[in-house]
Order: structure tokens, then sequence, then C-alpha cells
């Protein structure tokens, strides 16, 4: 009863606050106060929202988000959807270049929440320009990226490596599975289709997504579980009501294309109180494989789902209920003695709860529940080296996951940032496998091997993980944080791991800023990672990396921006992993004759970027990078400690984009990549009376011939019908994908070389793509 009494003297009290609050007449960036002490989170800078500008009419809505339009719109301005339930506020029309006697005002926000300290952060996706945005969703629909795939436009940021058939990609030297990827505040494992042959694309579709975080390194302390890098998702938020019509706004969309056909539908209800976004895709990518792929009868389906609804409950607080399914079959007959089937299911759902306590108080808290399941079955039989073998395996894994992040300002000069996680977790795992291998070209002269699978396991246990952050505005242009990450497993070996952070954001002009981090960032091993498959049992002590990371950015007259970062990381505590030297696309490659083991003593990442942009707002623009990177392991080869070159290190790299926008309808981009080639691992061959034998060289001592592609496309929007045509590698360039077999020469003194025979899968590869709109 007193609880009732206290509410309703609450509701009392804010009612007649705000019904005594008077906003024509004073300064629109008082009356913006105002409504952020009602519940809105409002982000903007004072060269938005000047010190001039004055309310003139006095608002007739009562609801906050309501009275904040009709503010903006006095003053041709508008608020756009930010991160974490926040409101942007922008100009209602792209702002007009400065002139080149006019200096470029500071971009330092109001809300010190907001100020971007992290160095290595790219954003895509989102609607409004901002500094530090990489591609915007306009140039993200513009770039060549095949399948319109999320991944793929990721895979263009500098310090990414990957595969012209994987949409999965390495970040800065780390490994694939280094990257944490959030969506909505959720933790997503693996979000791939395809995973038996390419990890071909992610199943996320992007015209869902409403902006993409990606930091590569050095971020901050409420990031934590993995050691290269962050995709921090944020789906679309449905445009609010029109206040005009007082129409509710919903919106459709239909697309279909040569690898997918989706639907996506977004809209709002109860007087814009309540939205939501449904986002279902159908991928048929076995006509594609008839393109580049004859020898095999491959059937690959997948399916995803994505679905949200939102209800902002008073003035203050905003629920939201997600999922999120994938799934995929896999059916393959090559000859009759290879036959595999694959069945991937992934299924998350959760509440996402957002308030604002007060004016300096903010806190999420995301419930999740997923479950993560693997079935594949199979024979081979390779004719050539008379490799066979078989496999089952089955697994599937379930978590719940409470998570908690807060956010209270002490003062307009410092922000306190602090978190705690708590997860349950539980897997199965049941593989049984045998393979023969008679002989293999690289161990010609071994006797026959075999390898045999049996590990039945069901692992449990509880993660906890806790964070604490402190930002200090040490002055107008230097902003320092320093945060603390803690966690633990109870099913690893390790202790407490502690994990300190820095990061340094400094304005020495107007348009230039500096930014430092230097952090420790520990990746224990997830419940559904233990790699079973070779055979492991236990899991292994958390890996650990050490950020050291400096960058530069500067804005140059007419439109021009350029950001230089310097990266160096240490990596200990590595775990063993398992590779295939020679062929990566294949069925059941724990079972092949060419995977190795290797388990590195530590190892080292450093690299160079550079990013030179041109203003997207001219019919004429582009940009262009440039990479100087090197990914060392620390391997015990032969008796001898020596850095090896990881698999997917490339030591120079080049990507460019040069986009000619014609009137308002029609587009034409030009995109490019060039890159190093990787390293490989050579045979070495000797002739004994008639026999040849083999044995592998030093590892990943040569190098594949170095990668080159251009990629088309051309799009034009007519009403509400959008399409684009595009080509795929346009020049046919052959990029070797794999390593087949070798070919042995005999010279006049009886040497004996062994060249590797090398298979480009990709060619040119035509696509297109209609959406419509209504």
């Amino acid at each position: 009863m007193i609880r009732r009494v206290l509410l309703v003297c609450s509701l009392i009290a804010t009612t007649l606050h705000a019904a005594q609050y008077r906003f024509a007449g004073r300064p629109l960036a008082e009356g913006l106060r105002e409504l952020q002490s009602r519940g809105l989170r409002l982000i903007y800078s004072d060269d938005v929202v000047t010190g001039n500008m004055i309310v003139r009419t006095e608002p007739r809505a009562a609801q906050p988000r309501k009275i904040l339009d009709e503010l903006l719109r006095e003053h041709a301005l508008r608020a756009a959807d930010g991160p974490r339930g926040s409101l942007v506020i922008v100009r209602d029309e792209r702002p007009q270049r400065p002139s080149a006697s006019q200096p470029v005002p500071p971009q330092m926000p109001v809300t010190l929440e907001e100020i971007v300290v992290t160095p290595s952060r790219f954003t895509i996706l989102r609607e409004e320009a901002e500094s530090r945005q990489f591609l915007s969703r306009e140039e993200v629909r513009r770039v060549p990226h095949l399948s319109d795939d999320l991944y793929r436009a990721i895979g263009r940021i500098p310090g990414t490596t990957s595969a012209d058939v994987s949409a999965r990609f390495n970040l800065r030297g780390g490994e694939e599975d280094e990257v944490l990827v959030l969506v909505d505040g959720a933790e997503i494992y693996d979000p791939f289709h395809v995973r038996d042959l390419y990890r071909a694309f992610s199943t996320i579709d992007a015209e869902a997504v409403g902006s993409v975080d990606v930091l590569s390194g050095g971020y901050p302390a409420e990031y934590g579980g993995r050691m290269s890098g962050v995709v921090d998702i944020h789906t679309l938020s449905p445009t609010d009501v029109d206040q005009a019509s007082q129409e509710q706004d919903v919106k459709h969309e239909i697309g279909v294309s040569l690898l997918n056909t989706r639907l996506l539908s977004q809209g709002t209800f109860a007087q814009a109180r309540g939205s939501w976004l449904f986002s279902l895709r159908r991928g048929y990518l076995r006509e594609v494989l008839a393109l580049i792929e004859d020898a095999a009868d491959i059937n690959p389906r997948y399916y995803d789902l994505l679905g949200k609804v939102q209800w902002t409950l008073g003035e203050r607080t905003v629920v939201s209920a997600h999922v999120m399914a994938s799934r995929d079959r896999l059916t393959l007959q090559d000859g009759p003695g290879t036959t595999a089937h694959g069945n991937y299911d992934d299924r998350y759902a959760w509440l996402n709860l957002r308030r604002s306590w007060s004016v300096g108080l903010f806190t999420q808290s995301v419930l999740t529940w997923g479950t993560l399941g693997r079935d594949r079955k199979g024979t081979f039989d390779n004719e050539f080296d008379l490799q066979r073998g078989q496999l089952e395996d089955h697994h599937q894994s379930t978590f719940v996951t409470l998570k908690n992040d807060a956010t209270l300002h002490l003062s307009p000069r410092q922000l306190l940032k602090f978190g705690a996680t708590a997860k349950r977790v539980h897997a199965r795992f049941d593989v049984e496998g045998s393979s023969v291998v008679p002989y293999a070209i690289f161990e010609l002269g071994s006797p026959p091997r075999e390898v045999r699978r049996s590990v039945h396991v069901r692992p449990s246990g509880s993660e906890l993980e806790a964070y604490v952050a402190d930002r200090v505005r040490i002055s107008d242009r230097l902003v320092v944080e320093a945060g603390l990450r803690a966690g633990s497993e109870s099913y690893t070996p390790d202790g407490v791991h502690v994990s300190p952070r820095l990061n340094v954001a400094w304005s020495p002009t107007p348009r230039t800023s500096v930014r430092a981090a230097w952090g420790r960032f520990h990746q224990p091993q997830a419940i559904h990672e233990l790699q079973v498959e070779d055979g492991v049992t236990e899991y292994q002590p958390a890996q650990r990396a050490e950020h050291r990371v400096l960058g530069v950015e500067h804005s140059f007259r007419r439109g021009i921006e350029a950001r230089l970062e310097l990266y160096d990381k240490t990596l200990t505590h590595l775990r063993p992993r398992y590779v295939n030297l020679y062929d990566r696309l294949l069925v059941f490659p724990e079972l092949r004759a060419d995977r190795i083991r290797i388990a590195p003593e530590n190892g080292h990442a450093r690299g160079a970027e550079l990013l030179v942009r041109s203003d997207a707002a001219q019919p004429l623009s582009g940009w262009m990078s440039y990479t100087l990177a090197r990914v060392t392991d620390r391997l015990t080869d032969r008796g001898v400690g020596r850095d090896v070159p990881r698999d997917w290190d490339q030591r120079h790299a080049v990507t460019f984009s040069v986009n000619y926008q014609r009137g308002p309808q029609w587009n034409f981009n030009l995109a490019g990549t060039w890159h190093s080639g990787w390293p490989t691992t050579p045979v070495l061959a000797r002739v004994e009376g008639t026999q040849i034998f083999t044995e592998l060289g030093p590892r990943a001592s040569t190098r594949l011939p170095d990668y080159q592609r251009l990629d088309f496309r051309a799009s034009r929007t007519a009403g509400a019908f959008s399409f684009f045509i595009e080509l795929f590698n346009l020049l046919g360039h052959e990029n070797v994908t794999r390593v087949n077999t070798f070919e042995f020469q005999q010279d006049a003194n009886g040497a004996v070389t062994a060249s590797p025979v090398t298979e480009s899968v990709v060619g040119i590869l035509p696509s297109f793509g209609v959406t419509w709109r209504f």
C-alpha cells in the first residue's frame, strides 16, 4: 500500500512539474536538458544546438518524445536513433561544406559519455554522417559485396583479412573466433551459414541493422571475452509516428537476389509507444555453386530470422523482446563413396530493459537464453590418395545470461561506467569417427596411418564477469578513461583473470584528434568451443593479448579525411589450434591427411593502417586504404624456435572504392583489393633408388601468389523499386583458393622439386538483386 501511495505521489509531482515548465522563450539547449530529466537520452554537439537557438512556440504535445520533435522542427533539426536507446540530434539537411576560409568547428559532444576514446573504431550503416563512420547505409548499398552480406561489407575495413569463399574474417592478425559479436546487447556465437564448407554468409540481414561499430583494438572495459575485436550491432528502430498525420509508420520490403529472398517489416503502434521489426531470409546457394563447382552435388539450404518488439513504459523506461534464429541443412554427394549431411540450428531469445533513473544514471539489463545445435554425419572416399573415413558428430549447448551495464554522470567532467555478467552453461558432445590414410603426397614413404575419434563429454558450469571504468575530462581537449575488468569460469583451469584498460583522446586542433589505448584482454574458452572433433576433451586456460594502439585523424579542406593507426599486440597463453595445411574447402576436415596441430609458445601482431576518404556527398567520391602488417607465432620447429607467419598473414594490402552518382537514381561503384600472397608450407622431396620420399618443409616458409580482385556494381532507384547488378572478380583473375596436390620434377643431377598444383574456385561471378519497398 505504501509503495502505491509513493508511486502515485511521484507521478503527480512529475505531472505538476511538466505542467509548470514552459519551453517558449528559453534556449533550446535548456529545453533539451529538461527533456533529459524526463527520461530521454539525447546526444548532440554545441555545433548543432547552438546557444542562440531560442524556442519561440510552446509545444502542444504532452509526451517528451513528441515535444522533442516540435522543438527540433522549429530549428530545422531532427532526432535519429543512436546507441543504447539514445537519440542523436542532427540537422534536417546535410550541412554545407565549410569554405576554405572557415575553420571546421570542434566536434566535442556535450555528453561526456559519447566522446570516442577508442582509436580503432569503425562505424558502418548509420544513416547520418559522422566523422568516424567508415561506410554509411547508402555507401554500403553502393559498394560491391556479394549477396549484400553484412560481414562482407565489414571485410573491407582496414586490418581485416578474408578468403573469397568465406564471409568470416581475421582482425589484425587474430584468429577468426577472436571477435565478440553483440546484437542489441546479446552475445551471438559464430553467426554464419554453410559452416561445413565455407561459412559463406552471415546470419544477420544487413537491411535490418541500424548501425555497426567495429572495434579492432584497444576497446574499453565494458567489452570482454574476446581478445582481437568487437562487432557491436544495433538493429533498426522504426521511424516514429508522423506528427502531422498522426498515422502509424509502417514499412515493408521484399528483396530477391541471386543468393536469397528476404522479407523485412517494421513499424510503430499505440501512437509510437510501441514498435516492431521482423526480418526473414531464405538462401539458395546451390544455384551459385553450380557456377563455380561442378565436381559434386552440393545442396545447402539455409534460413535466418530476426525479430524485435519494443515498448516504452512511462517516460524513463524502454523494454524490448528479441528473437534470432538460423537453420542450415547441407547434403553433399560426390561419387559413390562420399556423402555428407549437416544440420545446424541456433536460437536466441532475450529481453532488453533500458531505464534512465535520473538525468545522470542510465542502466541496461539483458537477459538471454540461447541454444546451439550441430549434427554432422557421412563418409568420404578420395580416389586420388585412397583416403577414406566416416564421421558422426552431435553437439548441443545451452546458456542463460544476465548482463547489466550502467553509466553514472558524477559531474559534467566525470563519468563512471560499471557492470556485471553472470552466465550458466551446459553442453553435450558425442563424436564417433575414423579415417584411413594409406599415403599422403607430402609424406610419401611413411607408413599408413589411422585417425580415430570417440569422444562423449557433458561439460557444464558458470561464468562471472564484472568491470568498472572512470572517464574524466581533464580539459576541453583531453579525455582519459581508465578501466578494469575481471572474470572467471568454473569449467576451465583458470582462476580470476584481470584485464586493465586505458584510453586517451586528445584534440590538439579542431581538425585533428589523437587517440591512444593500452590494455590487456583475456579470451576464455566458451563451453561450446571444446575441440572434440580433434580429440580434445579438456578446456584450456584463457588466451591473453596486450594491445598498444595509437591513432591520428585529420580533416583536410575540400572534404578529405585521413586516418593513420599504429598497433602492436603481444599474444600469450595461446591454445593449440588444428588446421588443414592445403585444402580447407572440404567436409570433415578433422579426419584428413593434412590436418596438423600448431602449439605456439606466444605470438605477435603489429601493423600500420592508413585510410584516406573523400566526401561521399559529391557525385565522384571514394576511399583508399593501405595496411602494412605482420602476425607470427613462436614455434619450435625441428628443435629450433622461430617466428612463423600465421596462415592469414598478409604483409601488404590495398583496398579502394571509387563511386560515381549520376543524378538521384543511378549509381556506379568500382572497388578493388590487392594483398600479398598468404604463407604456405613447401614439400621437400628426394629420390632413393626408384622411390620418391617426401616430407613437409619449414612451416609457412613460402607464399602463394599475390591476390588481386576488382568488383563492379551498378544500382538504380526508381520510386519504390531499387535494383543492382554486380560483377564479382570483374577481370576474372585466378586467385589461388587451395593447393590440390604437388607435381615432382627431377633435374639432370637427380634433385627432385615438388611444385604445388593450385586451384582457383571463384572466377567471374555475376549477381543481381531487386527490392520493393512499400
